[in-house]
């Protein structure tokens, strides 16, 4: 019998296939982590929504002079919410009047790009408005 020296084609076949299913579960956990991402998003950008919604209900005329700490004191937004580091990307929210005061614009910082194009996808029909630019995504509603 002859020493043998190396690895036999089974080995190799085995170990390949162990890596390809390592990086096909990476790649897989990843993809779960952003959808969690817009999810979260998704859900205080509506919450939020709804508070800026209260805000007009409660007899506001317009958005003029809405902030997120107003909608907290008013009790449209619980106290616990925080607008500062706080988005899925570490980023702010921030609750504003749009230029034109019967809307309102909904904004969070830090959002990759991939997260800004699927938040827009999911408020097409109800938004007025998303945009992009500089790592802020903005709905306008």
């Amino acid at each position: 019998m002859r020493n043998k020296k190396g690895f036999t084609l089974i080995e190799l076949v085995l170990v390949i296939s162990i890596i390809a299913l390592l990086i096909m579960a990476v790649g897989l956990a990843s993809g779960v982590r952003e959808n969690a991402k817009i999810h979260s998003a998704a859900e205080s950008v509506k919450s939020l929504r709804t508070a800026a919604e209260s805000y007009i209900a409660s007899g506001n005329m317009t958005y003029e002079g809405i902030v997120i700490s107003g909608l907290q004191t008013a009790g449209y937004l619980p106290e616990s919410f925080s607008p500062t580091g706080s988005n899925p990307w570490g980023g702010d929210y921030t609750v504003m009047p749009n230029a034109d005061p019967n809307k309102v614009d909904i904004s969070l910082t830090q959002v990759s790009e991939s997260g800004a194009v699927r938040l827009s996808a999911l408020f097409a029909n109800s938004a007025t408005a998303t945009s992009y630019s500089s790592g802020t995504w903005t709905a306008t509603f």
